[in-house]
């Protein structure tokens, strides 16, 4: 059993034969962080269903109920790292189910900054790609580099090799668009990425992005 479901167990039996209600609370705490982390984790899974369905499937309201939901949780109990994993979460659902690229920026530069204070540079990768998608789509390409390129490295000193290669086919789109780089080599860059993680859905996108960028005949 999860160690707080066993502490709410004990604080509720303290409560009842004991008479220790003073713990209650800690109970309600304990059930609250297992609640938001129980609320992300399902946010995530319907999200991957989203995305495997090509977002045919069109939104479900149940992914962004949960996402909200660990966020208020995890802002109550002062989680920071677990606030900016959820922040982000939220950014994500707008952007990428919604298509709204003009509003969540902001989202994104709060999971990175309440990334940052926690020590969580896995989830400040996350938050910069997003904020370095949303800054190109407002034609600021610079920042958008920038943004992207921080992410990659955090993911590179991580280890996240599947996480590197997803970044360099972006890098190669914002290339194409006008950005520095060379897009064949950093779409070879990540297909090499990709085959050695058996990230096999990087590949797809990065024969995808061949097809996308190659020059017209």
């Amino acid at each position: 059993m999860d160690d707080r479901l066993t502490e709410a167990l004990e604080r509720y039996e303290a409560a009842v034969f004991a008479g220790a209600t003073d713990g209650l609370d800690a109970g309600d705490r304990a059930l609250d962080a297992v609640e938001a982390d129980t609320a992300l984790a399902r946010g995530r899974i319907r999200h991957a269903r989203f995305l495997a369905a090509g977002g045919s499937a069109g939104e479900d309201p149940t992914e962004i109920a949960l996402f909200d939901r660990a966020l208020s949780l995890y802002q109550s109990l002062g989680d920071v790292r677990g606030e900016a994993e959820a922040q982000f979460w939220v950014g994500c659902y707008h952007q990428v189910v919604r298509g709204d690229m003009d509003t969540t920026e902001p989202m994104f530069a709060r999971a990175a900054d309440l990334a940052t204070k926690a020590g969580d540079d896995l989830t400040r990768s996350y938050a910069l790609r997003h904020v370095a998608f949303a800054a190109q789509h407002a034609g600021r390409g610079t920042e958008a580099q920038e943004a992207l390129a921080e992410s990659t490295r955090l993911r590179r000193d991580l280890g996240f090799d599947a996480g590197v290669a997803a970044n360099l086919v972006a890098q190669a789109y914002f290339t194409a668009e006008g950005g520095p780089g060379d897009a064949t080599a950093l779409l070879d860059e990540a297909a090499a990425l990709a085959a050695a993680a058996g990230a096999h859905a990087v590949t797809g996108w990065v024969d995808e992005a061949r097809t996308n960028l190659a020059p017209a005949a």
